[in-house]
């Protein structure tokens, strides 16, 4: 119970950053995350990203500011749309102590969603051989 509630605590918090530190300029927003996280199959450092739509709204480029890397994602509506004088909104979620990018609301768009699971961040999490280890049992 209290690994869950510490989890959803740092989801909380990880979400809040991203949310503080973002702004939009059209069909493109940067963002600055300050940890390490999660898009598809890919590892993410932190530091500051834009986000832009690939002409299909569903299809979102996650590309680090200094052009050393990136991913895309593809995403669902929410069905929600992002006031057009909001901040861009990106939340995470934490999956076996890792971040996964989840949403991104962009001011006058819908809010978008990657479809996240446990099983498919396990599965994420496996390929990327990061998984946690569990502890050695000692033989007796």
């Amino acid at each position: 119970m209290k690994k869950m509630l510490v989890a959803l605590l740092v989801a909380g918090v990880c979400s809040f950053a991203g949310v503080a530190m973002a702004r939009a300029d059209g069909d493109t927003a940067v963002v600055k995350v300050p940890f390490q996280f999660i898009v598809g199959d890919k590892v993410l450092p932190a530091g500051e990203y834009r986000i832009e739509h690939q002409g299909d709204p569903s299809v979102l480029m996650i590309t680090r500011a200094d052009g050393k890397g990136g991913a895309l994602a593809i995403t669902q509506s929410t069905g929600v749309p992002t006031p057009s004088d909001a901040q861009v909104r990106v939340a995470f979620k934490n999956f076996e102590g890792r971040s996964f990018l989840w949403q991104v609301g962009m001011p006058g768009r819908d809010t978008r969603e990657i479809k996240l699971t446990k099983e498919s961040a396990e599965r994420v999490l496996a390929r990327l051989n990061l998984m946690p280890t569990e502890p050695a049992r000692s033989a007796k």
